[in-house]
């Protein structure tokens, strides 16, 4: 009876814990994001990135990366590394049993010094048992502590597979804007031959001049001079996605032209508590927050003692036949207690440095929500101004078009000089190559705002068959 008690009370005794209790810092986000509109509680980043990507050929590519890049291959790697440390720091919870067979033979020092020699043999099989009672949570702490440091790094490949599909898709977009100014540019070259054509055709029958004919001359030639060049960007473009599909260098499919990219009609950025409980960066830093304090825990219960059970049961003898002897049996049972009484003060002083480092991981974690709410602004707002600027292009590439068209006829009806039909092709064309870079910036700012938002990483790891069933919502934390 007195047993039984004694060792529920030391069951009990393993509840004990000196690991603060972990709450989310308070105070540290806004009821909205800055840039959102009244009572915004929807986010683009609900949806899976199937949908925020209509492109077929960019949804190819985004899961050719899921599959392949060497980025999230690392990360999934180092999930497995800190999984397996869960298991290295949660196994002294359980009692250490160990077995052994060994055998040896010689001669005692005594018959060495005189008499006869006689050598003798000892076979020894036994099983160890150790256990430690965790009376003050050290190991429980210390396994708590690899369990969130294991959960932080699995919000790290979170923030690699989101970061990967945003690249995938920026780039890709990229590479459309400079197929786009490629186009443009050879457009524009046709057409500044025509004119170079035109001039020549008037200076041969004495009604132009070589002035004229030589500015054209020099204006087709800066023209042509962007074609190498953009078709170089193109190349370099591609090599960049081929990096992040974990291809080698080559060509890219393409898919639908940038200005046919279907927009979404809407962006809302959503609430922040939305933010907290979606980016893995902030998922991250939260488990930083919860793994200092579990080994604030283990610090303290360093400072008390530790009570260990051991015992072993073995056979010995003086050959296998002994064996079965009765009194080969040897077995042996004790417990031990260790207390540090002075260290000089190293276990006082890791126990502040635990706590300075539960204060670091509380500052990282606010900051590291400060600039994601930054992010999220930023990117929000620029969604909204890119519109607008592209809007603005757009409107400066139908007047330069309707003023080159007016400038080659009144050139050709004597009206104005040849400086009028140039000075209109050179606005044209730079108008052209504003409103391409303006339709990227709009479409790449969506990819940053989805991206900054946390952009649905749940989603992005299902099937491709899930794009046909509704998209799940995000969980609300771990």
């Amino acid at each position: 009876m007195k047993r039984n008690l004694i060792v529920a009370a030391a069951l009990a005794a393993t509840a004990c814990s000196f690991a603060p209790s972990y709450r989310r810092p308070d105070n540290i986000v806004p009821p909205q994001h800055r840039f959102a509109k009244p009572d915004e509680t929807r986010s683009i980043a609900d949806l899976p990135w199937w949908e925020a990507f209509k492109d077929p050929v960019l949804q190819d590519l985004v899961r050719e990366a899921l599959a392949k890049n060497q980025d999230l291959a690392l990360a999934t790697a180092r999930v497995a590394e800190a999984r397996a440390l869960v298991g290295v720091a949660g196994a002294d919870l359980w009692p250490q049993v160990t077995a052994g067979v060994s055998a040896g033979g010689g001669k005692p020092v005594s018959e060495n010094l005189g008499g006869p020699s006689k050598a003798q043999g000892r076979i020894l099989g036994d099983v160890g048992v150790s256990w430690e009672l965790d009376l003050w949570g050290r190991v429980r702490n210390g396994r708590d502590a690899a369990i969130a440091d294991l959960l932080a790094t699995e919000d790290g490949r979170h923030a690699v597979v989101l970061s990967l599909v945003s690249d995938v898709a920026q780039a890709y977009l990229e590479l459309r804007a400079l197929d786009l100014q490629l186009e443009i540019a050879r457009t524009n070259a046709q057409l500044r031959q025509e004119t170079l054509d035109l001039f020549e055709k008037r200076s041969k029958g004495g009604v132009g001049n070589d002035l004229e004919v030589n500015q054209a001359r020099a204006d087709l030639a800066v023209t042509q001079a962007t074609i190498p060049q953009t078709e170089m960007f193109i190349w370099m473009k591609e090599h960049q996605l081929c990096v992040l599909l974990g291809r080698i260098p080559g060509p890219i499919p393409r898919g639908k032209q940038l200005v046919d990219t279907p927009e979404l009609p809407d962006l809302p950025a959503g609430v922040p508590t939305q933010l907290l409980a979606r980016r893995p960066d902030l998922l991250a830093a939260e488990q930083g927050i919860v793994a200092a304090g579990a080994r604030v825990g283990v610090a303290v219960a360093n400072r008390f003692p530790t009570l260990s059970l051991t015992g072993f049961i073995g056979l010995q003898a003086r050959s296998g036949a002994g064996f079965f002897d009765p009194g080969a049996l040897a077995w042996n049972a004790a417990g031990g207690l260790l207390a540090p009484i002075f260290l000089g003060g190293k276990l006082s002083s890791l126990e502040d440095a635990s706590r300075a480092q539960l204060e670091q991981s509380v500052a990282v974690y606010q900051k590291t929500v400060q600039v994601a709410l930054a992010e999220v602004a930023d990117a929000s707002g620029a969604a909204v101004k890119q519109r607008e600027i592209r809007a603005a292009r757009q409107v400066q590439v139908t007047s330069t078009l309707a003023a080159s068209r007016l400038a080659m006829a009144r050139y050709q009806g004597g009206v104005s000089n040849y400086l009028e039909v140039l000075d209109a092709q050179r606005q044209q064309f730079d108008a052209q190559l504003s409103l391409a870079n303006a339709v990227r910036d709009e479409l790449t700012s969506t990819v940053q705002l989805y991206r900054t938002l946390g952009g649905g990483w749940e989603q992005m790891e299902a099937s491709p068959a899930a794009a046909a069933q509704p998209a799940a919502k995000p969980a609300a934390g771990k």
